[in-house]
C-alpha cells in the first residue's frame, strides 16, 4: 500500500470519526412553551362605560429578557436551561395575554397594545415593568411587577403600584411552571382591571 492510499484512508477514517462525535454531542431539540390565555367573564356588577385602554410598554428585567425559562436558587443564583425555552418573544407573549384577558374583564371597553396603536386622546394606559417571572427551588412561581396607570387625556398618573403573586407548584415540571406563571399573570391583569373600573386599588 503506497503513501497516497494510506493518506486517503486516514482522511476517510478521520471524517467518519468526526461525524460520529458530532452525532454523539448534538444537542436535543429545545422544548418550547406558551403562556395560557384564559377566557374571563366580566363581573356583571362591575360594568363600566366604554373607554380606550392601551397596554404598554411592557418591559422585562434584563435577566428575564432571553428565550430561556428562568429558575431562581436562593437570593443570588439563577439557572436558565437551554432545553426549555419560550416559544416566542416573552415580552410580546405577556402583553398579548394581558390585552386578551383584560379585554374580557373590561368589556365594552377596547384594549389595544402600546406602542403600535395610534395614541387616543381619552382613556387609560398601563405601563408595566416585570421584575420577576420565574420558578424557585421551593416549588413556587413568582410574578412581581411594578405598573403605572395613566390618564390619556391629561397625561397624569392615576396610580403606581407594585404587585407580587406567588403560585405553588405541584412538581418541578416546566409545563407546571409555565401554567403557574400564566395564572399569576391572570391575577395581575385582574388587579389592573379592577383598578381601572374603580379608580383605585390596594397599595402594596
Amino acid at each position: 500500500m503506497n503513501d497516497k492510499t494510506i493518506t486517503c484512508w486516514t482522511v476517510v477514517l478521520a471524517l467518519a470519526l468526526l461525524s460520529l462525535l458530532v452525532g454523539c454531542f448534538q444537542a436535543s431539540p429545545a422544548r418550547q412553551y406558551l403562556l395560557i390565555t384564559e377566557s374571563l367573564p366580566q363581573d356583571p356588577g362591575q360594568q363600566s362605560e366604554s373607554m380606550t385602554i392601551l397596554v404598554g410598554p411592557v418591559r422585562l428585567a434584563s435577566y428575564l429578557d432571553q428565550p430561556r425559562i428562568v429558575r431562581r436558587h436562593g437570593p443570588t443564583r439563577i439557572d436558565s436551561m437551554t432545553g426549555h425555552q419560550w416559544a416566542g418573544d416573552l415580552t410580546e407573549m405577556i402583553r398579548n395575554k394581558l390585552i386578551a384577558e383584560m379585554g374580557d374583564l373590561l368589556h365594552p371597553s377596547s384594549v389595544f397594545p402600546f406602542p403600535g396603536t395610534p395614541l387616543f386622546t381619552e382613556g387609560r394606559r398601563i405601563a408595566i415593568d416585570i421584575l420577576r417571572f420565574e420558578g424557585t427551588d421551593d416549588k413556587t412561581a413568582i410574578i412581581e411587577a411594578r405598573w403605572t396607570l395613566y390618564d390619556l387625556g391629561n397625561k397624569s398618573v392615576i396610580k403606581t403600584q407594585s404587585s407580587l403573586f406567588q403560585v405553588p407548584l405541584a412538581d418541578d415540571n416546566y409545563e407546571t411552571l409555565t401554567t403557574a406563571l400564566s395564572q399569576g399573570l391572570t391575577r395581575l391583569g385582574r388587579e389592573i382591571a379592577a383598578t381601572i373600573l374603580t379608580g383605585k386599588g390596594e397599595e402594596r
